[in-house]
């Protein structure tokens, strides 16, 4: 019989000393321990809570055994998974995220000398003795600068050409439309536009083992996590200007992920777009991004496919 490789729960948390019957301390004896949550770690953990990850869920405390890691959550529920079930690490902050396979990942505030953090770092580690490092990349960056940029030069000309003074004075003479309360207007909206643009253009992507996550924003505000089991497939696609069948141009290369099953439904998932400006490039542009395919393979255990 298959071990259960998700959470189950369970009534209490091993102790270091079990009270009553001796075999039950013999039989899941503590590793390490980590036990309360302060109150500036519980603003810590609302203020990064995220749908994947909300602060109800977080670990309260935790006991590590040999063969089991034991939570007890802050909405006071209790469960333990089995250590093999734990398939990667990726660092969020002032947190640590621990993937579970086909389960809920865990979330452990980086405590200084935390002996939960440093046993589980020495396992996975030693797990994965040629741990690879996540990719890094943003889409549509230099895009929302430019329009942020273009947005906040217009609206700082207007509000500096038309005060705000002679724009009430208007409108308490019931001249709803003139030229400075509609350049006020159009120079507050400018800036408007400026900031949301920043807030929702902008996506900062990283791939590791644990899945691909998508902040939106310049400030991180709008986090997306795709789980390795969401894609069936790595593929680099050749992108061309459209024309005739016999005469079309190639512009570069496309990295997409395919989604599987229900997903699948939200289309492929674009990560990195590879250009060239000259034919003689081509080769080495191909070049890099199929390498870029295969680290993306490597982290999310995915075959690679190529593209038409």
């Amino acid at each position: 019989m298959l071990a259960r490789m998700s959470w189950e729960t369970v009534d209490s948390l091993p102790e270091s000393h079990s009270s009553g019957s001796p075999y039950k301390g013999l039989a899941e004896p503590v590793v390490a321990k980590r036990m309360g949550l302060r109150a500036v770690e519980k603003l810590r953990l609302f203020w990064r809570s995220t749908p994947e990850l909300p602060s109800k869920r977080a670990a309260r405390s935790v006991v590590l055994t040999p063969s089991h890691l034991y939570v007890e959550r802050a909405d006071g529920s209790r469960e333990r998974v089995r250590l093999e079930a734990l398939k990667g690490l990726r660092v969020d902050g002032p947190r640590l995220v621990y993937g579970v396979l086909d389960g809920e990942d865990l979330a452990l505030l980086i405590r200084a000398g935390c002996p939960v953090i440093t046993e589980l770092d020495a396992r996975l580690r030693q797990a994965r003795a040629s741990e690879l490092e996540p990719l890094v990349s943003w889409r549509y960056r230099g895009v929302a600068l430019f329009m942020a940029s273009l947005f906040g030069s217009v609206g700082t000309f207007l509000l500096e050409e038309y005060s705000l003074e002679a724009m009430w004075d208007r409108i308490h003479m019931g001249l709803y439309t003139a030229e400075v309360v509609l350049g006020v207007v159009a120079g507050a909206a400018a800036m408007l536009a400026a900031l949301l643009v920043l807030l929702f253009v902008p996506v900062r992507v990283q791939i590791d083992t644990l899945g691909v996550k998508r902040v939106r924003g310049i400030v991180p505000w709008l986090h997306y996590l795709d789980p390795p089991e969401t894609f069936c497939a790595v593929r680099v696609d050749i992108q061309r200007l459209a024309g005739t069948r016999d005469n079309r141009t190639d512009l570069g290369f496309l990295v997409r992920l395919r989604r599987r099953g229900e997903a699948a439904s939200a289309g492929d998932l674009d990560l990195r777009w590879f250009s060239y400006a000259e034919p003689v490039e081509k080769e080495e542009t191909r070049r890099q991004a199929f390498e870029y395919g295969a680290q993306v393979a490597r982290l999310l255990d995915l075959p690679l496919d190529q593209g038409s």
